[in-house]
């Protein structure tokens, strides 16, 4: 009989968490469309493209808001066993809160993966590419964004970056010089490009000037070039930490640091998604509690409306402390750490509440 009632349990947390996950999915498509109308008309990008762009954003957006779908899909779950006395009749036949609590939390241990695995294993790359056919539509005449980098075709020169670090700062960068007859003159090949004192400047450059009969290569520490180039077209190759999978979130924060740079934002995105199943985990430890405790005699309407703003606070308070850790340096796993920290504890004092 335990058995049954632990897997009905769980069908219905599962059943809940699927109609509040396509709910929030619909109204996520609609909001982010709206937001891409801006954007239509921008060269060739157009409206189908935005739908594109929005559907292969949507598994990485819904990936972010996992922990909420996971609280709202429980408490509407519980919220209607317990409208239909379901849960009175389970608990007044022996069936413990614990008990409740183990079913609910196995079965979002089971949606848990299912996100994660969408999230974390298609969400990174589907949503690069979805930036990429995006900038590619709106500036497909001076600039190509590829797997391997980005070329820009700007007078008589054709560039390639290997990275761009920031919109301020490239990596591998080889500039290929046109004479007026479209006739090679020289290769640059540079370690990093970097935006310094309202100019850009090669360093570690190799460059190679082609002559009739010969080729001639020299080295140079520094060069300085007048570069007329429209930041806007980098928008696509910035390596943002959600368009990274965790093996290269963690490999390029430590190429980060390795080279000087501000690796923080990358470390605290990297922690924070880490931890991310264990902050879905949390929030059931709040659903109970709203269901079966504070809120026991309120409507589902009250108790959706307070999980909600449970979980947007959830949200805030991580976003807030990303930005602290930037500011004030604070270590990346202890600001990914603390809002874990506040609404288990509230979770738990919540639980042991309850009779």
């Amino acid at each position: 009989m335990i058995k049954i009632l632990e897997r009905y349990i769980g069908k219905t947390i599962i059943q809940a968490t699927g109609v509040t996950t396509l709910i929030i999915t619909s109204i996520l498509f609609i909001l982010t469309l709206m937001g891409e109308a801006k954007s239509i008309g921008v060269g060739d990008y157009g409206f189908i493209q935005s739908m594109i762009y929005v559907l292969l954003r949507l598994p990485r957006d819904l990936y972010h808001f996992s922990p909420l779908l996971i609280l709202l899909g429980s408490i509407v779950g519980l919220s209607i066993l317990s409208a239909n006395r379901e849960l009175a009749v389970m608990r007044s036949s022996g069936f413990s809160i614990r008990k409740i609590l183990s079913s609910v939390l196995l079965a979002s241990l089971m949606l848990i993966l299912v996100m994660s695995i969408i999230g974390e294993g298609f969400g990174p790359g589907l949503s690069y590419k979805a930036i990429m056919r995006k900038e590619n539509a709106e500036h497909g005449e001076e600039a190509v964004t590829t797997a391997a980098g980005i070329w820009f075709h700007l007078g008589n020169n054709f560039i390639h970056v290997n990275h761009v670090v920031d919109r301020h700062h490239l990596d591998g960068v080889t500039r290929y010089q046109f004479d007026q007859h479209h006739k090679l003159e020289a290769v640059y090949y540079a370690k990093t490009l970097s935006f310094e004192d309202k100019k850009w400047l090669l360093r570690d450059v190799v460059k190679t000037s082609f002559y009739t009969d010969r080729t001639k290569s020299k080295s140079i520490a520094e060069l300085p070039w007048d570069l007329k180039l429209n930041t806007n077209l980098l928008n696509a190759s910035v390596l943002e930490p959600g368009e990274l999978s965790l093996p290269k979130l963690a490999s390029f924060a430590h190429y980060l640091e390795k080279n000087g740079l501000q690796s923080t934002e990358y470390r605290f995105n990297f922690w924070q998604r880490l931890l991310k199943p264990l902050s879905s985990v949390v929030m059931i430890f709040l659903a109970i509690p709203f269901v079966l405790g504070v809120l026991r005699t309120s409507s589902m309407g009250l108790r959706i409306v307070v999980g909600s703003l449970a979980g947007f606070a959830f949200f805030i308070l991580n976003e807030l402390l990303g930005q602290l850790s930037m500011v004030y340096q604070i270590p990346p796993l202890v600001a990914a750490l603390l809002p874990l920290i506040v609404f288990a504890v509230m979770g738990v004092w919540l639980s042991r509440k309850l009779t």
